[in-house]
């Protein structure tokens, strides 16, 4: 009786391992943090007025507190930069200017399981500082200065979690990041020619982020897009020599970043 009661013991722990492994792993949003690096193409254009060309690595930092009732706080610090190639259709092109941006935010969120899958959708506050050298002179001799931009933004997002075979999972993100203020600082005083700085205000624009990553155990890889679309700011003297010169606004403008990030949790 004992070897025949046996076989079905067995086979019941078999099975029962077997079901452990093939489960997939947690699909809710998880205390921890993330580690991630990222290499891209990014594109800077104001449609007939000049453009950045070039590519860009990354670094990326996330940590984030899972709450009570499926709810969970995320703080996020992303640096990007390389070199990029101006061209210009009236003053010329030039390359290798230094191109680096810096972002932050704060989220809040909250998870909702639906079919088997956990959709988590959040909001919060972001910071994004840009940061363009373009001192120099310019392949038909036009003087060069520093750009700065700085965005104050609203993210709304959702990130879709489901389980694949394995322990291996499908993330995908889509965010919406509506532009609360910006400011264009445009250091002419670099050109030498005796202007002074200016400082444009922007307020009327949208970013989007997309992003699909595979995951397994603490691992993650996959393509990602931000993409970046800002209205003209507002128009403000511009002073030569401390003489009314004329007067100068940042034109329409969009930026496109297209890349791979692969990232590690811990």
């Amino acid at each position: 009786m004992k070897q025949i009661l046996l076989a079905p013991m067995v086979l019941t722990g078999l099975l029962a391992a077997s079901q452990a492994q093939a489960e997939p792993s947690s699909l809710s949003t998880r205390t921890g943090n993330e580690l991630g690096l990222s290499l891209s193409s990014y594109s800077y254009k104001e449609p007939g007025v000049m453009s950045l060309r070039g590519s860009q690595i990354g670094f990326d930092l996330q940590t984030t507190k899972v709450l009570q009732e499926a709810q969970f706080v995320r703080g996020d610090l992303r640096i990007a930069g390389g070199q990029v190639d101006y061209d210009s259709y009236d003053t010329g092109s030039s390359s290798g200017e230094p191109n680096v941006y810096i972002e932050i935010r704060g989220l809040l969120g909250h998870d909702f399981s639906i079919n088997g899958s956990i959709f988590a959708l959040y909001t919060g506050l972001g910071y994004r500082n840009l940061y363009h050298d373009g001192r120099g002179v310019s392949s038909t001799g036009h003087a060069g200065y520093r750009r700065e931009s700085r965005y104050l933004y609203l993210p709304l997002g959702v990130i879709h979690r489901m389980a694949l075979s394995g322990q291996a999972r499908l993330v995908s993100t889509l965010e919406y990041d509506h532009l609360l203020t910006g400011k264009q600082i445009s250091k002419l005083s670099d050109a030498g020619l005796g202007f002074s700085n200016v400082t444009n205000t922007q307020s009327r624009g949208y970013g989007l982020k997309g992003s699909i990553q595979y995951e397994t155990g603490p691992w993650a890889v996959g393509p990602y897009v931000h993409y970046w679309d800002i209205g003209q700011s507002d128009i403000v003297a511009i002073y030569r020599y401390g003489a009314l010169d004329g007067y100068g606004w940042e034109p329409k403008n969009n930026t496109v970043e297209f890349g791979l990030k692969s990232s590690w949790k811990f």
